[in-house]
Parts: C-alpha cells; sequence; structure tokens
C-alpha cells in the first residue's frame, strides 16, 4: 500500500491519496498443486481526499473511491466485483449563527461473472446499481442553549437487476437482459434542541 499527500496550493489546499493492491498471483503461481496454480486472484483500492479553502466563509471538499476484486478458479469462472463513488461538498458559513454544506455525489457497484473455457458455453453473467445524490444540511443557533437544523436529500437510483449474454461468438448461451429499473428518494427534516438547565 501507498500514501501520499501534501499541500497543491499553499495554506488553501491540500490532498491525500493511497492506494492498495496485492500479491496473490504471485502466491498462486508458486503453489504445487495445479489446480491452484491455474486460479487468480487480485484486487486493487485507491483513496482520494482534497481540500480548499476559497476563503474565511468557503471551504470546499473532494472525496474519490474506486476499488476492483476478481478472482478465477482453475483458469475457469472468473468473478469481478467493483466499486466507484466521488462526492463533493461545500460549506458555507452565512454568519457566526448558521452555516450550510451542500453535497452532491455518484456511487456505482457492479458485479460480473463469466466463463470463456468452453467456447460454446461461454458466458457472462452481470448486474449493476448505481445512484446520484444531492443533499443540504444547515444548522442555527441563535443562542449557546438553542440549536436549530434542517435539510433535505434526494437520490436517483438506477438498477440493470441482470443480463445473461454469450461471452463469443462461438457461444450458444441464449442472450436474456432484464430491464433497467430507477427509483428516486427525497426527504426532508427539521429538528429543534434547547437547553433548558
Amino acid at each position: 500500500k501507498l500514501t501520499i499527500e501534501g499541500p497543491i496550493v499553499k495554506e488553501k489546499s491540500s490532498f491525500i491519496l493511497g492506494g492498495r493492491t496485492t500479491y496473490s498471483n504471485w502466491l498462486l503461481g508458486v503453489i504445487p498443486d495445479k489446480s491452484y496454480k491455474n486460479s487468480r486472484a487480485s484486487f486493487y483500492d485507491l483513496n482520494l481526499n482534497v481540500n480548499h479553502t476559497i476563503n474565511p466563509r468557503n471551504n470546499l471538499y473532494l472525496t474519490a473511491y474506486a476499488s476492483s476484486d476478481q478472482f478465477r478458479l482453475n483458469s475457469d469462472t472468473l468473478y469481478k466485483y467493483s466499486n466507484r463513488n466521488i462526492n463533493i461538498k461545500w460549506k458555507h458559513n452565512f454568519s457566526n449563527k448558521l452555516y450550510g454544506t451542500i453535497t452532491a455525489g455518484f456511487d456505482q457497484y457492479k458485479y460480473e461473472v463469466s466463463s470463456e473455457k468452453n467456447p460454446v458455453n461461454a458466458f457472462q453473467l452481470a448486474f449493476d446499481i448505481s445512484q446520484a445524490s444531492v443533499r443540504a444540511d444547515f444548522n442555527y443557533a441563535p443562542g449557546n442553549k438553542h440549536n436549530f437544523n434542517f435539510g433535505f436529500n434526494s437520490i436517483y437510483y438506477k438498477l440493470h437487476p441482470g443480463s445473461y449474454t454469450p461471452q463469443s461468438d462461438q457461444s450458444l448461451v441464449t442472450r436474456d437482459v432484464l430491464p433497467a429499473e430507477q427509483a428516486v428518494e427525497s426527504a426532508l427534516y427539521i429538528g429543534d434542541q434547547y437547553e433548558l438547565t
């Protein structure tokens, strides 16, 4: 694994970038048993965080993540998973009593199973879900004993429930793709906290 961090603009912007991967393929390759020697396993993930101060009242934050895992058993079926995520947040101080944050983001998860060992039966089975979101949170403190917060969020989902497709031109697998589905989920909230004593 490796992590790098440092400034982008002196006293205004900074970043942290980290990544990990594995040497499992090398380990599997030195195992004497052929059923394991012909197998494969690997993964990686990456993280990025960037902070930027526009001015004393405004800050921006960027966060991103990506990962991929895959393994194959004895040169046959390949299993793959992946995740992607990115979001950006803006924090604004309206006054000493009121501040707010607005966040927008995108996430995606994919899953695949495939086999090419027998060209006649070569197939790919896949599924994925993604979502885009926006969220706003505000906090107002009119006094030391009174705290008022409110906001909203909305998420748009898109789902591909499943597809079963031929993996090569020689494959006799019948293509079957389920129709995509989508949904929107939204919410408002409000809260008031008062310290009596």
